[in-house]
């Protein structure tokens, strides 16, 4: 009898776990967020909370899979014509609005019409009207189901930017502005419907019950859009000690964290830890019209003076690696050319100085304790950097006025960190370009813009390639920034929550979560 019950009992095993994994339906979902939304209008006064809010609420055309591959999204399918200069999109049949409309291309083009109008102030306009990169001359409807973009140039870059995470290009319904075109809120077709915004306390999204997902897989913003829970509700909590003590405490579900609370965290009851290869980009920036750092050989110093290895170790608790590129690891166009960085060689740093005539003048590391991760990069770079010779002395900023410094160009040196790029040109284009068209550019070698420019037109895939090996190896050569590595992600969750998955992109996707209990 023993013998048979227990028969019985291993063969109910694998099925009871895998009912175990089925998703409950139901409950409230609430996440923490260190600061309010700027605006419920996609693109325009943005911020990365925003965009994260948004993408469930909007969708576009298209979007990225976790492998940083573009995937169809509100599109069925699409295709590129007339050498990359035109793209055309087939949308999905039985898409509805939140409002219960159904979605057409009218829509898309209504949608894209509004993006590209100078009245909305749209912050990405320039990817798109040919002052920044590819120009849209034309967006056609055919039929209901189809919409064709004319490019007046080829463009390998076009269904990145659609696809883009920090400028989100989601499809809206007319209801979304007024009688005048003054904003209200987003009518989307995603899986959530934006119900409430009290500014600097919380925003509140609902489930749409007329959603209908993909049939693929999640993967990144891809793929099956599944909401689980029926609302989800995003805290405002500035305070980072006040976000844990709440998680801990069960009064928040999920965090962003840093890896320097990791432990305490692992440690903590109820609470899981998830981490992940970031895809943000963390950077020693160097003023190159600074008369010291005019000299290539003081900028060649400063690389060789960082001991990366350590410096990255110490700065993640060994979560993350060191990455000489500014393309992350993660992708593919991250080659082992992307590998070569630069040797960490004190001596040869202090020779350099000496040929250059470095007479121990003081140098400003701008930085800002506002980051933790910004400002803990800073100290650790500036003990560095004086064992080798260099005489830095930290100035710390608000982040505002570090921001602001930044963009003006108004810096010997900084700790900084640009948001992720998800495609290896908008990576070399958050630092080439003349710093007379726009101070914050970092690198103004006319042989790197030329190369950059080549790549946003260059469709084939091989002969890309090549020209981001090159850039990597002239900016090593010139050093004109000084990679250091991605940063790291660290989320935290109460086990009363399941579905959570980290993406590289470094945003939150409240789709395929669910409560336990």
């Amino acid at each position: 009898m023993k013998v048979a019950w227990l028969a019985a009992l291993a063969a109910l095993a694998c099925p009871m776990q895998a009912l175990a994994q089925v998703p409950k339906q139901g409950g409230e979902l609430r996440i923490a967020l260190s600061t309010d939304i700027t605006s419920s209008e996609p693109g325009v006064r943005r911020s990365g909370d925003s965009d994260t809010i948004l993408h469930h609420v909007l969708e576009a055309l298209v979007a990225y899979r976790e492998d940083l591959t573009i995937a169809p999204l509100l599109a069925e399918s699409y295709t590129v014509g007339d050498g990359g200069r035109s793209y055309s999109f087939t949308l999905r049949d039985g898409i509805t609005f939140h409002n219960g409309a159904p979605m057409s291309s009218a829509d898309v083009k209504w949608s894209w019409d509004r993006l590209l109008d100078p009245a909305t102030k749209w912050q990405c306009r320039g990817w798109y009207d040919g002052s920044q990169d590819a120009k849209i001359e034309a967006i056609e409807t055919p039929d209901a189901r189809t919409v064709v973009f004319r490019l007046a140039a080829p463009s390998a870059l076009f269904l990145h930017y659609v696809a883009n995470v920090q400028c989100l290009t989601g499809i809206l319904h007319k209801d979304s502005v007024g009688p005048n075109g003054e904003w209200r809120q987003p009518v989307g077709t995603g899986p959530f419907t934006f119900a409430e915004w009290r500014k600097n306390s919380f925003i509140l999204l609902k489930k749409f019950a007329g959603y209908r997902p993909r049939s693929e897989p999640m993967s990144g913003y891809a793929g099956a859009r599944l909401a689980h829970v029926d609302q989800v509700r995003w805290m405002v909590v500035p305070d980072d000690a006040t976000r844990r003590t709440a998680l801990r405490a069960g009064q928040i579900d999920w965090i962003v964290t840093d890896v320097s609370d990791v432990v305490e965290l692992r440690a903590a009851k109820g609470v899981r830890v998830s981490t992940a290869q970031g895809l943000s980009w963390n950077v020693l920036l160097v003023q190159t019209r600074d008369p010291l750092f005019a000299d290539i050989r003081v900028r060649r110093a400063l690389a060789h003076a960082i001991d990366l290895k350590t410096l990255v170790e110490t700065r993640t608790d060994g979560l993350g690696k060191p990455n000489p590129s500014a393309i992350p690891d993660s992708s593919s166009a991250h080659t082992a050319v992307h590998g070569k960085g630069y040797a960490y060689d004190p001596d040869l740093a202090r020779r350099l100085l000496k040929e250059a005539g470095y007479d121990g003048r003081p140098i400003k590391l701008q930085t800002s304790q506002k980051l933790a991760h910004l400002y803990d990069t800073a100290i650790i770079l500036q003990s560095m950097l004086k064992q080798a010779g260099f005489n830095v002395d930290l100035e710390v900023l608000e982040w505002a006025t570090q921001l602001d410094r930044y963009s003006k160009g108004n810096f010997q040196l900084q700790s900084f960190r640009f948001t992720a790029r998800l495609e290896p040109s908008l990576n070399y284009k958050t630092i080439v370009g003349s710093k007379d068209v726009d101070p914050d550019n970092q690198w103004e070698d006319p042989q790197a813009i030329a190369l950059l420019s080549s790549s946003t037109a260059e469709l084939d895939p091989g002969r890309r390639q090549a020209i981001f090996d090159e850039l990597h190896l002239r900016m090593i050569d010139q050093a004109p920034i000084v990679s250091l590595y991605n940063t790291p992600l660290v989320e935290a969750s109460s086990d009363r929550v399941d579905g959570i998955g980290v993406t590289g992109f470094g945003k939150m996707r409240a789709w395929g979560v669910w409560i336990t209990r």
